[in-house]
């Protein structure tokens, strides 16, 4: 006979879910790059930063929100006939929570307004979020009578919720971040990130690539854009400019 074992399915998975069915209608595309961070990660050596890992994440963040503050496209949402540019970057990250039956759970956060905050503002946020604990960060919970409610009436009430712009921004944010590949060592590794956004971006693995001039610190990011929102060009331009902040170590001095 075969062997096996049997886990609950948690509550919590189901919400995953919805999220991942809000856009069906969506046409993802996907760019991989590398970075060259040696010099953004000198600085932070440099400072005898007690957490260089919250640091680099803050300065990703920073970076991509000036990014997109100068390719508002980037995060564009349509509106019937239109498409909406906020001017503010909300970037939504997901972290790691322990629920009280100990299981590991997946957690939203939005960093709100992140293009008007500094690489210590962002980085003080992040740090804020480690002491806190999972009824802190999650105060909005759906009602018992949703979570039972079938999946093709939850996704109904879910998509008419966040068919306007202004509550889509305030319940999801604007654009999407992952570390999924951070914890990946000596080895390249681009993860692809998906998600109900018209911009999302995932931190790979970061590699020392060893030459004839010296050392150099490499990133591996992946971009995945809306392609019913945006053209390869624009897409490109964007990421230009994210490489380019990444890479010149702005907003770290």
């Amino acid at each position: 006979m075969d062997s096996y074992t049997e886990k609950p399915w948690l509550s919590y998975r189901n919400d995953i879910i919805d999220f991942l069915n809000l856009r069906k209608d969506q046409n993802p595309a996907c760019a991989i790059f590398e970075a060259d961070i040696t010099k953004a990660t000198q600085i932070i050596t440099k400072h005898k930063d007690r957490n260089p890992s919250n640091s680099t994440l803050a300065y990703l963040l920073w970076c991509y929100a000036q990014a997109i503050k100068k390719h508002p496209e980037m995060q564009a949402i349509k509106k019937g006939k239109k498409l909406i540019l906020f001017d503010d970057v909300d970037i939504t990250m997901i972290f790691e929570k322990t629920l009280p039956n100990g299981e590991k759970a997946p957690v939203p956060h939005i960093f709100r307004s992140v293009q008007n905050k500094s690489y210590a503002d962002i980085k003080a946020e992040i740090l804020s979020l480690k002491d806190k604990d999972l009824s802190e960060i999650n105060k909005r919970k759906k009602s018992r009578f949703f979570k039972v409610l079938p999946a093709f009436l939850r996704m109904s009430i879910l998509k008419m919720a966040l068919k306007d712009p202004v509550r889509r921004k305030q319940a999801l944010g604007t654009v999407a971040f992952t570390t999924l590949g951070l914890t990946v060592r000596n080895r390249k590794f681009w993860p692809v990130p998906i998600g109900p956004y018209p911009c999302s971006i995932a931190a790979g693995s970061s590699v020392i690539d060893k030459g004839i001039q010296g050392d150099k610190n490499i990133w591996c990011l992946t971009i995945s854009f809306d392609h019913n929102m945006n053209d390869g060009a624009p897409a490109v331009r964007f990421g230009q400019t994210f490489i380019n902040l990444l890479e010149s170590g702005e907003g770290l001095l």
